[in-house]
């Protein structure tokens, strides 16, 4: 695979590097930032970014890949027929865990928290034939309605990859920008392992609720910047394979509105959004950071390219994993609220999880 020996001898040579498709895309793309990526200071603006690929923490400075090279390719996976085991529950960390939301339910029905994300970690051993533009094939295949990406900075020291259905920011050529509210989880997938539609999915309170929170979120968003003229579609039931969720478009004709610093301007206020962090957003903050016992690093960051083909695509990574060696950490969260059941938010992680274990773990 070509593309394979570009990767592996961009990383040899200390670049950074980025190989990415877009949802429902035809093609993929792999960056090559010859000086191995730079680290944005304070202050730093969207809309001048030369073109290349950004990839941001949960909190911090992103870091960002100029396009010193970019090349397109088709992903062309190679069939599996090795059934997926998923992998034992730890007894540990599902303890820990499910100690954390009950003490975030706790903290919920005090007030003023509303509604906090957690997440946890899950670490694996790869299969020794473990591959990472093959598996980024895979991805693409079995989930044609996210980003999939891989990337490596040698400032993280890893290689992180995501298969991701959420937008933060997205605006393409026409001036068409776009940013969703994505929240509320159920198995895509049914006792038998066939599929679910999603007209047939039924939502609880909770997870209605969850979902309206990252919408409210973005509305309030749209009036500190006295937006008023966009379109809302939804909410509506969504398949990203193994998954379904709630979404909610938000769309804005930024040409006819004569708005170019829109992008930047959202992607300033929305990150961390609420889907990924809570309500308050620094009351969120302010208990994940006591709670979690891991670093977040670049798990519900954000990533993607930037001014590329005069079109920006951010994506928040999700269903994330972060590879060393032949060691994966995988990462997922989900959305607590007063109406939470420990057993069930673990039970989502777990599914989460498996969006990507499903395939790299093969």
């Amino acid at each position: 695979m070509k593309q394979g020996i570009v990767w592996e001898e961009g990383i040899a040579k200390g670049a950074a590097v980025a190989a990415w498709r877009l949802p429902q895309g035809e093609e993929a793309f792999l960056l090559q930032d010859f000086s191995g990526g730079t680290t944005l200071e304070d202050g730093w603006n969207l809309a001048d970014l030369a073109a290349g690929f950004l990839a941001a923490p949960f909190i911090g400075l992103p870091y960002f890949l100029q396009a010193d090279s970019v090349s397109s390719f088709p992903l062309q996976p190679a069939e599996s027929t090795k059934p997926f085991v998923a992998p034992a529950e730890n007894p540990a960390k599902k303890s820990e865990f499910m100690a954390w939301v009950s003490e975030a339910i706790v903290a919920i029905k005090q007030g003023p928290l509303q509604k906090v994300v957690l997440s946890r970690t899950d670490q694996q051993d790869l299969p020794a034939d473990f591959n990472v533009m093959a598996a980024l094939e895979e991805l693409g295949a079995a989930y044609p309605n996210a980003f999939v990406c891989a990337l490596s900075i040698p400032a993280l020291g890893g290689v992180w990859m995501c298969a991701t259905p959420e937008i933060l920011v997205e605006q393409n050529a026409a001036g068409i920008f776009r940013t969703i509210s994505l929240a509320g989880t159920q198995s895509g997938v049914d006792a038998e392992g066939f599929a679910i539609s999603p007209s047939q999915a039924r939502w609880s309170q909770k997870e209605i609720e969850e979902q309206a929170f990252v919408s409210r979120y973005i509305i309030d968003c749209f009036k500190k910047i006295r937006l008023r003229e966009y379109t809302e579609v939804g909410p509506k039931t969504i398949s990203t394979g193994n998954l379904l969720h709630l979404k909610t478009e938000y769309i804005v004709d930024t040409k006819a509105m004569d708005f170019p610093q829109l992008p930047g301007l959202m992607l300033g206020l929305l990150h961390p959004t609420s889907a990924v962090c809570g309500t308050p957003k620094q009351e969120a903050v302010d208990f994940i950071s006591k709670t979690e016992s891991h670093d977040r690093s670049m798990y519900s960051g954000y990533i993607g390219p930037v001014n590329l083909g005069n079109a920006t695509h951010l994506f928040v990574n999700l269903r994330t994993v972060e590879i060393r060696g032949k060691k994966a950490v995988f990462y997922a969260g989900c959305g607590i609220t007063e109406d939470s059941i420990p057993e069930k938010e673990w039970q989502e992680t777990q599914m989460k999880c498996q969006t990507l274990q499903r395939v790299l773990m093969q």
